[in-house]
Parts: structure tokens; sequence; C-alpha cells
């Protein structure tokens, strides 16, 4: 019986992060390396906040969660089922990329409260079935996805 409680006591931890978003502290990687074990990125937690770090440059960058508005925002730019956003988990870093409407404004956009943007950068966990709704992702082997206007969208991995 003491065995028992004891084991249920060591699994409790992992009970109770049952149906909470993935922690993204970790190691990640992309289909794009030499290597499926290559490291791209390394997200750390730093508060309340995460810090990014670029492993092939040592570049760094705060990151924060992005909340329901901003991850609108980024699957309405990439034209995906709304409704989809709902089950993602993101982080986003950097500024966010300038459209040609802001291009052609005056002024520049007033900037959004942590959360409501996504930024240049956009890490997202999103479940399979959240995934078969999004034609772009839907065959992903990984619930992980990187975006930037840079290299688009690629799949990606949490190497841990």
């Amino acid at each position: 019986m003491r065995g028992c409680l004891l084991l249920f006591l060591c699994a409790l931890p992992c009970i109770a992060r049952t149906g909470e978003p993935p922690a993204f502290a970790g190691n990640y990687g992309h289909a794009a390396t030499a290597s499926a074990d290559d490291v791209v990125w390394q997200v750390e937690e730093a508060g309340h906040h995460w810090r990014v770090t670029l492993l092939t440059t040592g570049e760094t960058h705060d990151a924060h969660r992005l909340q329901a508005r901003g991850r609108d925002a980024f699957w309405s730019r990439m034209d995906w089922p709304l409704e989809s956003s709902a089950e993602a988990d993101c982080l986003t870093w950097g500024d966010k990329p300038g459209s040609l409407q802001d291009l052609l404004a005056d002024t520049p956009p007033a900037p959004s409260a942590p959360g409501e943007d996504y930024g240049h950068a956009v890490l997202c966990h999103v479940p399979p079935a959240a995934r078969a709704r999004i034609g772009w992702i839907a065959d992903n082997a990984s619930d992980w996805f990187y975006h930037d206007p840079l290299l688009g969208g690629i799949e990606a991995r949490a190497l841990r």
C-alpha cells in the first residue's frame, strides 16, 4: 500500500500538467538541417516571458506567448481557418513584418501589447485535430512549425 501511495505521489505532477499548454522550454530543430537532431533554437523561460537563442549565430531574442488576438492576426495573414487558431499555442519574437499598407502609411502603426500581435518569427504547437484543418501543415509529422518572412513556414521538431 505504501508503495502505491508513493507511486501516485510521484505521478501527480504529470497528472496535474494534463490539459495545460505545452511548455516551450527546450531545444528545437527543423527539416532543413543536415541531421534530424540538429538544434536550431533553444528556448528558455525568463520570468514572465521567454528567451529564444538561434544557436548558429548566438543571437538571442525575448519572446512572448501569443494570446488569442495575436494568433488570430497571424492565422488571418496566413489565410488559415480562424477556428483552428484557438487550439494552437505560439511564441513570437522580433518586430512584426511590415505590410504594403504599413509602408504607405504616413505614421507607423501603434505598437501592440505583448501577446496581442505576432512578431517576425513564430513558433507554434498545433495539435493534430487543428493541424488537419490547415492544408499547409496538415501532413506534418510534428505538432510544431516555425514561420518567418524570409524562410516562410517550416516544420519544426521539439528535441527536448
